[in-house]
């Protein structure tokens, strides 16, 4: 996306002196809001409490960055522009001396770059920041100022976080004007109500989508650099680091949890991660077990939407369990050389699975298949274990009429099991397919399926939601998508 050089921009603010007195009225008006608020909370006398004045202090923070971010974004600007200025008017040097100096050393004070990098020095010192930080920050800044504005206004009311922020701003990158508002229209609902680790995945999703480029093409540019690379450690240790293809990374760490618990034994004191090493280096070294390496290729799962690839190849994604979307060609390539399949029927809306085949597996295993494709990981806010290590559980008790059902199921860690069971924790299930969660003292917070493909049919406000049209996975649906048995309730027990 083209936006016009720092120092050219004839604004103060997004428009003018008067916006600029607005803004800054808004946002000093919220934060004096948000600690009054703090101010009037009488010393904490319990836990719920504490919960209440730390929330007010994240809204504050948020509200904090903005204005620092509005005062970086603004105060290069005028650099730039009072070195453009000078530079126009014959008035860059005080004196002659300065002049001949500047000269003798081949330095050209109005060079945009050479602006940038006196600003950021000076900007570091008042701040007592490190350079390379500030320097981040100002980045950070401009898109906030300049490609995103309704981010930089939420960030301004407390609303969203830093991190999600600086995330949208990272995917605006590289996209067309129209692109980054439908981008900020889709995640800034998903940042009001969700974890930041939430706004990531599907940020990274959108922009994959949106790019000029096909995923083909950047995947085709990026595989080219792959490599191999080990530097040394203290104490006769050293790292060893891989660049490879998505797909065989996320193989080769499947392969090694996989031998890990095979290999668990109760009187094995070595930690998950020593064990995880040592299999590492056996297999490559070795040549264990005796099939002369780990049996990568089967340990992957790969969701690969099939309306998508009908339609455009080059520009669709398929998604890899554990890392995110990837090229269709490289997910068609891995399907190709896979033993089996694990056909899975997605909503048309959203790309969230909806139903599984039950060509080859018992109820209770086309249930786990389900919920691995569709949670990807743990359904608790911000966790990401994978299901390999999280069990099924109810959201609805077992013991309070709960039925055993992809709808009243999901993924859950054993941490985040005992979280609802013994410390109070709620969960909700909504009929988009999210979790509302509330903490023992009020929290609410949004987790969306890591399978979602678009979040646009997803609304976090259970208010405003509008109810979409469910699919019924009929006779004849099944029949069209090879599923020849009948449905499990129809079958005799």
């Amino acid at each position: 996306m083209a936006i016009f050089p720092s120092g050219y921009r004839d604004f103060c603010g997004s428009d003018g002196q008067w916006s600029a007195h607005v803004e800054r009225e808004v946002i000093l008006s919220s934060m004096q809001d948000s600690l009054r608020k703090l101010h009037a909370k009488e010393i904490a006398s319990n836990t719920g409490e504490i919960v209440k004045q730390l929330k007010i202090a994240a809204k504050l923070r948020s509200q904090l960055d903005a204005l620092e971010a509005i005062l970086l974004a603004d105060g290069h600007e005028m650099a730039q522009r009072g070195m453009t200025e000078a530079a126009v008017q014959g008035t860059l040097f005080e004196d002659e001396l300065q002049e001949k100096s500047a000269h003798h050393y081949q330095v050209d004070p109005s060079d945009s770059e050479l602006v940038r990098s006196s600003f950021v020095t000076e900007a570091a010192m008042v701040s007592r920041q490190p350079q390379r930080v500030v320097r981040r920050k100002l980045t950070t800044a401009e898109g906030l100022r300049n490609l995103c504005p309704a981010t930089l206004a939420e960030l301004c009311l407390g609303n969203i976080t830093t991190k999600s922020a600086i995330e949208i701003v990272s995917s605006a990158q590289d996209l067309q004007p129209e692109q980054v508002g439908q981008l900020e229209q889709v995640l800034l609902p998903v940042a009001r109500t969700s974890t930041d680790d939430t706004v990531t995945r599907h940020a990274s999703k959108l922009r994959a989508r949106m790019l000029p480029q096909t995923a083909q093409e950047r995947h085709e540019k990026d595989h080219r650099s792959r490599y191999v690379r080990w530097w040394a450690e203290k104490n006769g240790m050293a790292l060893v680091q891989a660049y490879v293809a998505a797909p065989f990374a996320m193989a080769l760490v499947n392969t090694l949890n996989w031998h890990r618990e095979d290999l668990r034994d109760p009187n094995d004191e070595r930690t998950d991660e020593q064990i995880r090493a040592d299999i590492f280096c056996d297999v490559f070294l070795n040549g264990w077990p005796e099939t002369k390496g780990a049996a990568a290729r089967p340990r992957v799962t790969i969701t690969i939407p099939a309306v998508e690839m009908l339609v455009d190849r080059n520009r669709s994604l398929a998604d890899l369990e554990g890392y995110g979307p990837i090229p269709m060609g490289l997910a068609l390539q891995m399907a190709k050389e896979a033993p089996s399949f694990l056909r899975v029927l997605t909503d048309p809306w959203t790309g969230a699975p909806i139903d599984i085949g039950r060509q080859r597996y018992r109820p209770s295993q086309v249930l786990r298949d389900f919920l691995r494709v569709r949670d990807e990981h743990c359904r608790f806010p911000g966790c990401r274990k994978q299901p390999d290590n999280s069990e099924i559980d109810h959201i609805k008790d077992w013991a309070k009429g709960g039925e055993t059902s992809k709808r009243n199921t999901r993924l859950l860690c054993r941490q985040h099991q005992m979280y609802k069971h013994a410390l109070g924790w709620q969960s909700t299930y909504m009929p988009d397919g999210s979790v509302l969660w509330r903490s023992p003292h009020g929290v609410i917070q949004t987790e969306l399926p890591g399978s979602i493909r678009s979040l646009e049919s997803f609304d976090p406000d259970p208010i405003r939601n509008p109810m979409l049209p469910s699919i019924e996975v009929t006779d004849q649906l099944r029949r069209v998508l090879g599923w020849h048995d009948p449905p499990p309730e129809r079958q005799a027990s």
